[in-house]
């Protein structure tokens, strides 16, 4: 694909060596920049060179709860998760489920269900990726009580804004020491890095008809906005992170 005659709407000379390096890597998405990572390395890369050069980033899912649109993204490249959009593993015997940040949440159980396992948000009808619906906070209720998707993570796989690819376990926040880095990134916006890999713990197959259906309540950016502003210990804790890792503001709060 061509974009000779598409305005660049990021630094030039970004845009050059992300189409030297990536061909198939950088499409314009309603008149917006963006890149496709195909791994984290890929991501990691990105980052740096944007860093490199001054560029601020901005993550979206499928744009569906995190939509880049409008003139506030002008001068912003996307980082889109589409194509990290495989189930990475299965691990049946430990009731667990690894998947690319891409994969839409509502397909898990599709996957699973041969090996017997079920996962509770994989029955819900949220429409966009696991990675996103993580960044969103996403939460819903089983009739009893609140259920956020966080409570199912186990783990994740991070690219930081300086590039770093960590898991938690391999990385020790300065301040926040003994915090799970997983559960950081729920309801995060995309503001403190791009998760690339979840993994979800799942439950036998038969505790599906005992188990009360999740319903979703609506994703609130807003809310998230307030509170990392506010005078909470999260609130502190996660500034203090971002002021650490993402200094020169590659992921700017919008």
């Amino acid at each position: 694909m061509q974009f000779d005659n598409i305005p660049s709407q990021m630094v030039n000379q970004l845009e050059k060596e992300i189409r030297d390096a990536y061909p198939d890597g950088l499409t314009w998405q309603k008149t917006i920049p963006t890149f496709h990572p195909e791994s984290a390395e890929e991501a990691s890369d990105i980052f740096r060179r944007a860093a490199d050069h001054g560029q601020k980033l901005f993550i979206s899912g499928y744009g569906n709860n995190i939509d880049p649109v409008g003139q506030q993204f002008n001068d912003l490249l996307v980082i889109q998760t589409d194509r990290l959009n495989r189930i990475i593993a299965i691990e049946a015997k430990d009731f667990r489920v690894t998947v690319g940040a891409g994969y839409p949440l509502k397909e898990i159980n599709r996957v699973i269900a041969k090996d017997k396992l079920w996962f509770g948000f994989g029955d819900t009808n949220y429409p966009g990726s696991s990675g996103g619906a993580l960044a969103a906070g996403l939460t819903g209720s089983d009739g009893r009580q609140d259920v956020p998707l966080s409570r199912y993570l186990l783990s994740v796989e991070v690219v930081l804004p300086d590039g770093a690819v960590v898991k938690p376990g391999a990385i020790t926040f300065k301040s926040v020491s003994g915090y799970d880095i997983s559960r950081i990134f729920f309801n995060s916006w995309g503001t403190l890095g791009l998760v690339t890999e979840l993994s979800f713990r799942v439950l036998p197959l038969s505790k599906k008809d005992g188990s009360g259906r999740i319903t979703l309540r609506p994703t609130d950016r807003q809310r998230f906005i307030d509170e990392l502003k506010g005078n909470t210990s999260l609130s502190d804790m996660c500034r203090k992170i971002k002021a650490e890792y993402d200094p020169g503001g590659i992921f700017p709060l919008l």
